[in-house]
């Protein structure tokens, strides 16, 4: 397909063997690498509707598609109300002590995503971290974070039902959050908001660093 006279142009997401394919197929191509998509929840929104989204994402394949969203982003004033509404739809808050124990677990001492996680279920991430008080209707794995990069194991990408969940002062505070996020790692693949505020589309539209910029 890479090389078939009717394809113009590729967008390779993926595996960095799969974007050095595009890269020597001939055809014009548009190669990323990790994906670390955040979801901003902003308050003009569905929520139940843009939760249901996340977690249907999310739990997609036990989380295996790069796509899929890696950190929830909303507003402080928003904060209990979206949490209420992940827990309402199957998503279990880790308390500081297990978030950081299963910090150490997905991620290697390089710094790189650990594989043993890569699309397994909640279950089985929990059995292999020894996490034992999460309950057994559990969707989504989600760790409450405050930083970008090394020593901030949630803000990396996790092929996995694992989320990060930030707090951010306005729609600016996000963008710039979703912008370091992206380039930390993940920089031209994925970012998402969900929003019923066609200006603050927008906005993110030009600052984002990402090659799929999906509206709701």
């Amino acid at each position: 397909l890479m090389k078939h006279n009717d394809v113009n142009l590729i967008l390779a997401t993926g595996g960095s063997a799969m974007v050095r394919a595009a890269y020597q197929s001939g055809t014009p191509a548009i190669g990323v690498g990790p994906g670390n998509g955040p979801a901003y929840i902003e308050k003009t929104c569905d929520l139940p509707l843009a939760v249901k989204r996340i977690m249907d994402s999310k739990t997609f394949d036990n989380g295996l598609i790069c796509a899929s969203e890696q950190s929830v982003v909303c507003d402080e004033d928003m904060a209990a109300a979206v949490q209420a509404e992940m827990e309402k739809q199957g998503a279990y808050f880790l308390s500081e002590a297990e978030g950081k124990k299963l910090g150490k677990f997905i991620l290697r001492a390089n710094g790189t995503m650990n594989p043993a996680i890569v699309g397994h279920s909640v279950k089985k991430i929990c059995e292999l971290a020894d996490l034992t008080g999460v309950p057994a209707s559990a969707r989504v794995l989600v760790a409450h974070e405050d930083g970008v990069g090394r020593g901030h194991p949630y803000s990396n990408e996790k092929l996995a039902p694992i989320l990060a969940f930030f707090t951010v002062k306005d729609y600016k505070d996000a963008c710039d959050r979703a912008v370091e996020l992206l380039n930390y790692e993940g920089a031209g693949h994925t970012f998402s908001v969900h929003t019923k505020n066609d200006e603050l589309v927008d906005y993110f539209a030009p600052r984002v660093p990402a090659s799929r910029i999906l509206v709701n």
